[in-house]
């Protein structure tokens, strides 16, 4: 599939722009005092309060009742408010890590488990660094980084430039910096997707691999011109092709990585086996099937922690 470039500059700001900057005015002073473990109750109630809007879960809801098959509407709505409310809590996260600390990570120290450890040591070894393919889940940032951070890994990671809060070029100058300085602080380097040139972040992302690091991509179609529909809970989503194609073309080891919280286990980060691509294979064949198998992959996850998955959106039924 071939995503239409968008050729129209930024809007300076928008009315949204200072509802949000007032939102994480108030919400400061709440998510440096409250305790951690009372940020999901305090959205997940905020989300089951009338005043919210109902299109957006209505609609998730109805995708997750189609894919998953095993759910009524009142239960994925009930998810769906529940995923509403982990995006709205990472508000919480970004807020706290900018509270003043000792701790050169920063305000924030989440429970983590990175599992799989071993799977990106072996990878590494060939001397060709290793991609990331990260899952399209809420907790994906910052966890992760500082993750791979505290295990003494360069990560260079491929973002978008609207990452975070706004699309406005005051919300990309401003805002968005609210999400995007804590996160840097455990990045090699923040590679920003330029749609005008977008050779440029692969020629950073070729020269991270070619030193031995780390390239962490999403496995999302926020950015990226090219995308492959793959199947996921007899449906179709859209994944942009950038991870296997960087590593098609670097030979570098592709892993699949989810992002999940567990009740048990905190922030969990679970690096799986490389996929394998074919050198044999013609590079959009090959690109394919790693998207095919990427998918294959993720339905158990999603499947266990439906609550944390962005995809639903973009999920659509077969024809």
């Amino acid at each position: 599939m071939q995503k239409r470039r968008k050729r129209t500059g930024r809007a300076a700001w928008a009315f949204s722009d200072l509802v949000t900057a007032l939102g994480l005015i108030v919400q400061l002073p709440v998510a440096w005092a409250l305790p951690e473990s009372a940020w999901s109750p305090l959205w997940r109630a905020a989300t089951r309060l009338p005043l919210t809007s109902r299109r957006a879960v209505e609609r998730n809801a109805a995708s997750m009742v189609a894919a998953l098959g095993d759910i009524d509407m009142t239960r994925g709505a009930a998810i769906a408010r529940d995923l509403k409310a982990a995006i709205h809590e990472i508000r919480f996260q970004d807020l706290r890590a900018w509270r003043p600390s000792s701790n050169p990570t920063g305000g924030w120290i989440p429970k983590l488990s990175l599992e799989g450890e071993a799977l990106l040591a072996e990878a590494l070894k060939g001397g060709k660094g290793a991609v990331l393919w990260v899952s399209p889940t809420v907790f994906n940032s910052l966890p992760f980084k500082i993750a791979l951070k505290a295990k003494g890994y360069k990560v260079s990671h491929l973002s978008s430039p609207v990452h975070g809060y706004s699309e406005t070029q005051f919300g990309v100058d401003r805002l968005n910096k609210v999400r995007c300085v804590p996160e840097d602080r455990h990045l090699s380097q923040r590679i920003v997707f330029d749609s005008e040139a977008p050779t440029t972040a692969m020629r950073k992302m070729m020269r991270a691999l070619k030193a031995g690091e780390v390239v962490s991509i999403v496995a999302a179609n926020t950015e990226g011109f090219e995308m492959v529909e793959g199947p996921i809970f007899g449906g179709l989503l859209p994944v942009a092709v950038g991870a296997p194609r960087l590593a098609g073309l670097t030979g570098s080891p592709l892993l699949p990585t989810f992002v999940l919280r567990d009740p048990a286990l905190g922030f969990r980060i679970a690096i799986e086996a490389p996929i394998a691509l074919d050198p044999n294979q013609p590079a959009d064949d090959r690109t394919i099937a790693a998207v095919n198998e990427y998918l294959r992959r993720s339905e158990a996850w999603v499947r266990r922690y439906p609550e944390q998955w962005r995809a639903w959106s973009k999920w659509r039924p077969r024809a």
